[in-house]
Formats: structure tokens, sequence, C-alpha cells
């Protein structure tokens, strides 16, 4: 997703390169002179948007999280029921379904403990754990 700030940055940068004055019907026919300045902004601003949708698609900070449920998917042909976590994964699966715009179906379990559902499986948040934790997945019994 392209931030506000930077589409109207970009429509600033464009918008400086028509020319003014005695030189808007050249502007206006593309052949208006262009400062190398006014060209390299252009170019490092639509690199910045390029890097922002790159970095908006990415699933990085939860790669630890779906490393194991790929490994248990493998194992057992379904996802994992649950998967204890610390604080700091729990807050990266929270920011990427708000970024992706997916619903937050948060809930708690039998003992209290706070839960959220990624994709087919329960994260439990465990605050007793290092903040990086993600446990060994397992099955309701």
């Amino acid at each position: 997703m392209i931030d506000r700030r930077e589409l109207l940055t970009l429509g600033g940068l464009f918008g400086t390169l028509a020319g003014r004055g005695e030189n808007a019907d050249a502007a206006a026919l593309g052949t208006a002179d262009v400062s190398d300045r006014s060209v390299q902004d252009v170019v490092s601003a639509l690199k910045s948007i390029t890097s922002a949708v790159y970095a908006a698609q990415s699933f990085d900070a939860i790669r630890p999280i779906r490393t194991k449920q790929i490994d248990w998917l493998k194992a057992t042909n379904k996802f994992p029921d649950f998967i204890d976590v610390g604080v700091d994964m729990w807050m990266n699966v929270h920011d990427t379904l708000i970024r992706l715009q997916q619903p937050l179906v948060l809930g708690r379990d039998a003992i209290g403990r706070y839960t959220m559902t990624l994709e087919f499986t329960q994260l439990v948040l465990r605050p007793d754990v290092t903040p990086e934790y993600v446990s060994v997945p397992y099955d309701a019994k």
C-alpha cells in the first residue's frame, strides 16, 4: 500500500517538472528543460514507492510461526490447532494482520490466556517466556 504522503510527494515532484510562465507550452509538449536534480528526485521517489510496496507484501516478521505451521502440515496433513508465542511474535502477527487488513479473531482459552487466530491455528500468548518464543505446535487433546 502506498502512503498518502509518498503519493503527494511524488505528485509534487512531477509538478516541478512542468514548466512555468513562458515554457508552459513546451512543458505541455514534454520539451521543457529538466534539471538532473529533478530527474534524480523523481527516480528516488519511484524507488521509495517500490520498496514500500515490497515491504508491505513481506511476511518476514511472522516467518518463524509460518515455518512451524508448514512443518506440522507436512508431518500431519493438517495445520496445528495451537502454537504458544511470546509477546514480540504476538505483536508481529497482530501488526501483520492489521497491515494486510485481515480480521482479528481474538479470544481467551479455558485458562484465561489470550488467543489470536492465524490461518487455522490459534496462537496462545505466553508473556512468561522470551519475547521471540515460538513453541512446538500441538493439537487439542
